[in-house]
């Protein structure tokens, strides 16, 4: 009689846990849903260089350094263009981006790199 008390007991704790989590699931920090990514919800909030510092955070920094410095050094790059090329074809063993980033998250991270990254 004790356990069946108990696993009952269990039962009505776990289904209102259950009940309590549900509803609108985000993340706190970035306001995505579990199955969104920071970079899509960023792209339908923001804007301007606030996105290229964003993309440049999230894909390039890990390689390149938060300040361009990194192992593979993109400092004083300054062609917009040129850099745009790179972001979505590739080159010099850096995997091209056109696939991952829309074309204006690739535009503001082109130009945040050749504004000196600011």
């Amino acid at each position: 009689m004790g356990r069946l008390v108990l696993a009952l007991t269990l039962a009505v704790v776990l289904a209102a846990t259950a009940i309590a989590c549900g509803g609108d699931a985000t993340d706190d920090a970035t306001g995505a849903s579990p199955m969104e990514s920071p970079s899509e919800t960023a792209s339908a909030t923001g804007s301007g260089d606030d996105d290229g510092a964003r993309v440049y955070a999230d894909n390039c920094a890990g390689c390149h350094g938060a300040d361009g410095n990194g192992g593979v050094s993109i400092a004083g790059e300054d062609d917009a263009a040129e850099i745009r090329n790179v972001v979505e074809s590739g080159a010099e063993g850096m995997p091209g981006y056109s696939e991952s980033l829309t074309a204006a998250e690739i535009e503001a991270v082109a130009e945040y790199v050749a504004g000196g990254l600011q």
